[in-house]
């Protein structure tokens, strides 16, 4: 059974909860803390955010700049774009490559690595494929990552808001 905080541990003000809370406070199935206010179920970190700023506007969400789901501090929290806070996300659980953005493809025309990634000002998708067959399975697999890193790298230098943590 999960552990639960002392009774009254969240009646407390913003302040005195925007900090960083211990893992054992998370208490949804996504790792993140929820609260009782006015017989409401909200989400801490949107809830302190809401207090102190204001509404978050539509389209955008609270991220957790570390990751840490339970970390409120509010050096740790801002108010981004759905789309930036993606870009700050860890990789998928589902990732077989263990690489964000790199995958292996098996094509009619043969099996090739390839990085993906999208271009946040044009919308489309970017994609350079490695022959395993002409590189070999871990050249492809190196190339498609430097390839992925390079893409990531030119998207920043154009105001992507991909961070360190995206994809680790």
């Amino acid at each position: 059974m999960k552990e639960r905080m002392p009774m009254g541990y969240w009646n407390k003000s913003v302040d005195e909860l925007a900090i960083a809370h211990p893992l054992k406070a998370a208490n949804s199935a996504t790792g993140y803390i929820r609260i009782s206010r006015g017989n409401k179920i909200l989400y801490l970190h949107r809830w302190l955010w809401e207090m102190r700023h204001g509404p978050i506007p539509a389209g955008y969400t609270i991220d957790h700049i570390n990751g840490i789901r339970t970390d409120c501090r509010w050096c740790n929290l801002r108010c981004v774009p759905i789309v930036i806070n993606l870009r700050n996300s860890t990789k998928r659980s589902d990732n077989k490559s263990g690489v964000t953005g790199v995958s292996l493809w098996d094509s009619p025309k043969g099996i090739f690595w390839r990085a993906t990634c999208t271009d946040n000002i044009t919308k489309k998708q970017k994609c350079k494929v490695f022959s395993v067959k002409k590189y070999g399975y871990e050249f492809a697999f190196q190339q498609a990552c430097d390839a992925r890193a390079d893409m990531l790298e030119a998207l920043n230098q154009n105001g992507a808001g991909y961070t360190d943590r995206h994809g680790h």
